[in-house]
């Protein structure tokens, strides 16, 4: 009985007590102009031609972030409809544009490929691929220097980003490739490509984004323009797979 009593007391007490008001919280205003985080930026459209008769294959959309630690994060999708397959890859390189991480997946003739998870790690590589058959883990030694292709072209011009121009003359490009092709029992794992290319020289590039002046780079019979401080590709010749890479829309901001 004393224990009720008590209990009730207790109740009439707490519900005598004066209730505080909490003062409302300020609420910090939104940024209302451009975001912090981006340095500059651009956003371009890529078509995709053959040479010998100029017909439209596919095309490539991409946005470019540059950070101000100097990284960039690309971002890529394409459309080639010539041969049913749709790519998308994301990738992050630091200020030198060596990779840093990627992502990427494939589909092809209405089915998933697989897709690829992939963080460099001072000199390794760590990849996880997932596809129709399951996950495969890729663990690799990387060399010094290195770029990696996702197959959307945007970001396969970083490939340049070691060449000594001041050395001048062919030199060895080593980049990391994504197995992309029609076969869904193959996983979208990487293997390492040498490749010798050449700079050439600059010039300015008439192309239908409008007037660059770029740089270009030669390996073998295949020719690449690449313009500005991301190595960003404005056009690309490859005769021998009568292959035309043509910059259609570009615009940037900061």
């Amino acid at each position: 009985m004393l224990s009720r009593l008590l209990a009730v007391l207790l109740a009439m007490a707490a519900g005598a007590m004066p209730t505080l008001a909490q003062a409302p919280q300020a609420v910090a205003p939104e940024n209302a102009g451009p975001n912090s985080n981006i340095v500059r930026w651009a956003r371009g459209t890529y078509e995709y031609r053959t040479i010998s008769d100029r017909r439209v294959r596919g095309v490539e959309n991409w946005q470019l972030f540059a950070y101000g630690d100097g990284s960039r994060t690309m971002i890529m999708w394409h459309d080639l409809f010539a041969t049913n397959t749709q790519f998308t890859g994301v990738a992050r390189v630091d200020r030198d544009l060596r990779p840093l991480d990627a992502f990427a997946q494939f589909f092809t003739l209405g089915k998933f490929k697989g897709s690829a998870q992939i963080v460099f790690n001072n000199d390794t590589m760590d990849l996880t691929s997932t596809g129709p058959e399951g996950q495969v883990h890729q663990l690799r030694s990387t060399p010094k220097e290195f770029s990696i292709s996702l197959h959307p072209l945007a970001s396969d011009w970083w490939h340049y980003w070691y060449y000594d121009r001041k050395a001048k003359g062919s030199q060895i490009s080593r980049y990391y490739s994504l197995e992309a092709g029609r076969d869904l029992g193959l996983p979208v794992t990487a293997r390492l490509i040498e490749t010798e290319q050449a700079e050439a020289g600059e010039e300015d590039v008439n192309v239908p984004a409008g007037t660059f002046k770029a740089i270009k780079f030669t390996s073998g019979s295949s020719a690449a323009w690449v313009s500005g401080p991301d190595s960003m590709l404005v056009k690309s010749l490859n005769p021998k797979s009568d292959r035309e890479y043509l910059l259609i829309k570009y615009e940037a901001g900061q």
